[in-house]
């Protein structure tokens, strides 16, 4: 409850900044400069999205234009995997080869998977593209367990390099500002204990899209890889917003990673108009694979009609 409480109280912050002890609580929506931001939260709550709880943020104008049901903790699931991989490219150089080994072993029965074996062998950014395109639990265990023996040397396992990589993790999340967020495992498979915040995830995606590497890979809808050990593999992107084939298909969708966690859907997505307006959209705890998606549609019709 104690953690819930403190997550619950940095939601009342709405301007990003670089780190929680410079955050204000500035509830945007109320700001008497946001008018327009109140028309679009009137107007967006009218198609009753079907995702409980939400955000849309414009890039440029760096605020929220959008929130729903900001007043509770968010599960992120695999959206996790942005703040894994945020983290691990500010530790290691994104060409270091990595051999994947008993790290494996910690992934959960049920999880996705971009097919990593022990022996192969990747760089940090083929990992980060695994994480992104396929939602690889392996990928986020082989990095974490990298990055931690990178961040101590001389560690005994590699239950213990992970540890050191959550705990790192958490001290880097506060660090970019976010102080509603708990991290307890790289690939967000976890219980309630792995939580965030509506603010902490959109500052984190804004962080991802900033990011050259992940705003690359989160943008591909499918990728033919090699890896370093010479082994193949074809990825292809959980977000169904970026597949041609798909009747979910967006031109203006550039990102960037979807999430579930116990039968609840996640999507934290960015879209690009044609006028350059650019925006980050968070959709959580949908009960239907595809309701994230059909919600993803209705908020990039609605900013693409109303220029």
């Amino acid at each position: 409850m104690k953690k819930k409480l403190i997550a619950l109280l940095c939601i009342l912050g709405m301007v990003f900044s670089i780190s929680c002890s410079d955050r204000r609580a500035n509830a945007v929506l109320h700001d008497q400069e946001s008018i327009h931001a109140i028309a679009y939260h009137d107007v967006l709550c009218e198609f009753k999205i079907e995702s409980p709880q939400g955000f849309v943020y414009d890039v440029q104008k760096n605020q929220f234009v959008f929130t729903k049901g900001e007043n509770k903790v968010i599960y992120p699931g695999s959206t996790s995997k942005l703040l894994t991989a945020l983290f691990s490219l500010s530790v290691l150089p994104k060409e270091t080869v990595i051999t994947a080994g008993e790290e494996l072993s910690f992934v959960k029965e049920g999880s996705s998977l971009a097919y990593i074996k022990k022996g192969h062998r990747l760089t940090v950014e083929m990992l980060v593209e695994a994480m992104l395109l396929p939602s690889g639990n392996d990928a986020a265990y082989v990095l974490a367990a990298a990055v931690g023996h990178a961040l101590q040397e001389d560690l005994p396992n590699e239950a213990e390099a992970v540890a050191v990589f959550i705990q790192g993790a958490n001290a880097y999340a506060k660090e970019i500002g976010l102080c509603g967020t708990v991290l307890t495992v790289p690939d967000g498979y976890a219980e309630e204990e792995h939580y965030t915040t509506t603010e902490d995830m959109a500052i984190l995606a804004r962080h991802a899209l900033e990011n050259e590497t992940i705003r690359k890979y989160a943008s591909m809808h499918k990728d033919f890889v090699t890896y370093a050990s010479g082994h193949t593999n074809t990825w292809e992107n959980t977000n169904l917003l970026l597949n041609p084939q798909s009747k979910y298909y967006s031109p203006y969708a550039t990102g960037l990673k979807t999430g579930s966690i116990q039968g609840e859907y996640s999507l934290v997505f960015s879209f690009r108009l044609d006028d350059g307006r650019e925006y980050i959209v968070g959709l959580f705890g949908a009960n239907q694979k595809n309701a994230r998606f059909r919600d993803a549609n209705l908020i990039i019709s609605f900013f693409e009609k109303n220029l």
